[in-house]
């Protein structure tokens, strides 16, 4: 697959679906858990027991002569058992009793409000100063504020690059880790909140999640006075001049009563104005500096109020100040945001069930929503079909959406099922991830000679599909009342998500029963999937196709490729309207209003009455 053929495919695409070689062909630490082990069920039940730990001695290093020790928390029953786990890297370890991390571990699983983390409380360096700063990463040096305590930072691209290509490899070497960047999250406070904001930034193929809990964001190139301060504070100025972190989520918890401090004279102390410019920027309208915001992220500007699926969340405690007692407080906050079994709810019709970062052994943990039937509590001995769903975040609720338009699966299943339209379904909503081009193009139908050679390069659709396959559907059919058959366990997707709903019904025709694609996006390498599903069917009659595509947009140029796959089926013996149907939709656009608009036509063909 050449990257003049993909782009040219796609070059009308937003950012969600445009092919781009960089996402497909990237090193494998980005993408493979190459982990074994128990599906887990998507709600684990409560532990019994408390907490282990094992202290562990590295060797010395130039920043620490004496070598660096750690105190690593293992969950309970990590002896026993043979699941793995994600994992915490703490800053500031010796503050781990201060803080109370065995007493909030131990509470919170207990009642099984979070998925067990492994924890990492890392003792700080001997010359904390020096280590817990900034760092340029691309120039290989660390990034030094002169302050009036002295130098911040001289050890920073030292101590960073050590967490990152020693103790990290340590760790996932000595225990059962989950090795994927959402899997891995990294915390401090004060100047180790610096240095952990620092890590996630530099390093997002190894943290896919930071916490800063009263972070220094204070640091600055030129003090000479308030103003100059504020121009040229150093975080604000690295996040000014980067690229999004894709994928990355960012957690800030500051104390409303931190310092008295306020050089902008806003009323407001210095340590939220300064959290909060660098996730909303400094004057950014009038060339002060980008903050996250600007970058693309999305923002909760208030986690106490609400918890929300925001890629960045600001929770100001009430009375916090800058100590070990309030970062206590914060502490369980932070783990219920990073490791939480459900995610925040949805705002939908009917019932929804959240799963935050629902973990597998083939590809990156991503939140999975069920929507549950209008009949499903009124009728607890009734089974029901199942409808899988990929780019889950785009279904349900507009806030979660792409485009701020959802397709309101919800709402149009509710009026299908109450016009008897439809039978009443279950319905997965399985979000994406940073890889979904690399998730959802079919590995299988790309050349390999297309394929750059070497371990580091790869596609993931094989790995997705054995997630959905292998993990998601028995955790799905274990926890509701499914109908696990295959005439009953159905999948759609739009545009690539068409793509690896065909590709799913053709590697697994065991398992699924009919695929739906709107706006297949079957230019993607010239028709090359067409090609491979020429070859690899399920049988006809026992399953179907249903296929549709606007006239507008990126869709404007699908009517060729789609009327090549209608050909496929029609000279293998399909009938269409009953074992597939092809629809196009004349003025439709490539984007989730025009599904919106035209999903109850697939939902009558997989689940009519």
């Amino acid at each position: 697959m050449t990257s003049e053929r993909m782009q040219s495919s796609e070059r009308a695409m937003p950012r969600r679906t445009r092919f781009d070689v960089r996402f497909l062909f990237v090193p494998c630490l980005l993408f493979v858990a190459n982990i074994a082990g128990a599906v887990e069920p998507l709600a684990p039940e409560p532990v019994t027991g408390e907490v282990t730990t094992q202290a562990l001695t590295l060797d010395a290093t130039a920043f620490a002569p004496q070598g660096m020790r750690a105190t690593v928390y293992l969950p309970p029953g990590y002896a026993e058992g043979s699941r793995r786990y994600p994992v915490l890297y703490l800053n500031d370890g010796q503050d781990r009793e201060a803080v109370r991390l065995r007493e909030s571990l131990n509470e919170l699983i207990a009642i099984g409000q979070i998925r067990a983390p492994i924890v990492v409380a890392i003792d700080m360096p001997p010359d904390r100063l020096a280590a817990y700063g900034l760092s340029d990463r691309k120039a290989g040096t660390a990034v030094i504020a002169q302050t009036r305590h002295g130098a911040i930072g001289t050890n920073a691209h030292a101590y960073s690059q050590w967490v990152v290509d020693t103790l990290v490899p340590t760790i996932d070497a000595r225990y059962r880790t989950r090795t994927t960047p959402d899997a891995r999250a990294v915390l401090g406070w004060s100047l180790g909140g610096l240095n952990a904001f620092n890590l996630g930034w530099q390093y997002p193929e190894v943290f896919g999640r930071a916490g800063a809990f009263s972070p220094s964001f204070w640091p600055a190139a030129d003090t000479t006075d308030d103003a100059s301060t504020q121009r040229t504070r150093m975080v604000q100025r690295m996040v000014d001049a980067s690229e999004p972190r894709n994928g990355a989520r960012w957690f800030f918890a500051v104390g409303t009563e931190e310092e008295t401090d306020d050089r902008d004279g806003d009323g407001i102390n210095d340590a939220i104005d300064d959290t909060r410019d660098l996730l909303d920027g400094w004057n950014a309208g009038a060339g002060g500096m980008k903050g996250v915001r600007q970058l693309g992220y999305s923002i909760n500007y208030d986690h106490a109020a609400k918890a929300t699926r925001a890629d960045a969340s600001l929770y100001l405690l009430p009375g916090g100040r800058h100590d070990q007692a309030s970062w206590a407080r914060m502490l369980p906050v932070f783990l219920r945001w990073a490791y939480a079994v459900h995610a925040p709810p949805l705002q939908a019709t009917g019932r929804v069930d959240s799963y935050q970062d629902v973990p597998s052994a083939h590809v990156a943990a991503r939140n999975v929503d069920v929507w549950l039937p209008p009949g499903y509590r009124s009728h607890p001995k009734r089974r029901y079909p199942v409808l899988y769903m990929h780019d889950g975040q785009n279904l349900f609720d507009p806030a979660l959406s792409y485009t701020g338009i959802d397709w309101d699966v919800d709402g149009t299943m509710t009026k299908l099922i109450a016009a008897g339209q439809v039978r009443e379904a279950i319905v997965v909503g399985i979000s994406n991830t940073p890889l979904r081009v690399a998730e959802y193009m079919p590995a299988k139908a790309v050349p390999a000679k297309a394929v750059p050679a070497g371990p580091s390069t790869q596609l993931l659709s094989d790995e997705y599909l054995r997630f959905l396959v292998e993990e998601l559907k028995p955790a799905i059919d274990a926890t509701y009342r499914t109908e696990p058959a295959r005439a009953d366990t159905l999948v759609m997707g739009a545009s690539m998500g068409g793509l690896i709903s065909a590709y799913a019904m053709s590697e697994y025709p065991h398992v699924f029963g009919a695929a739906a694609g709107l706006s297949t996006h079957w230019p993607a390498d010239d028709g090359v999937v067409i090609d491979y599903l020429a070859a690899h069917l399920p049988a006809r009659g026992t399953h179907r196709f249903y296929f549709d595509h606007g006239t507008a947009t990126l869709d404007a140029s699908y009517a060729p490729y789609q009327e090549r796959m209608d050909r496929v089926l029609h000279d293998a013996g399909w009938r269409r309207d009953r074992g597939w149907m092809s629809r196009e939709f004349p003025g439709a656009e490539h984007n989730e209003r025009a599904w919106r608009d035209r999903l109850d036509v697939p939902l009558r063909f997989l689940l009519g009455r």
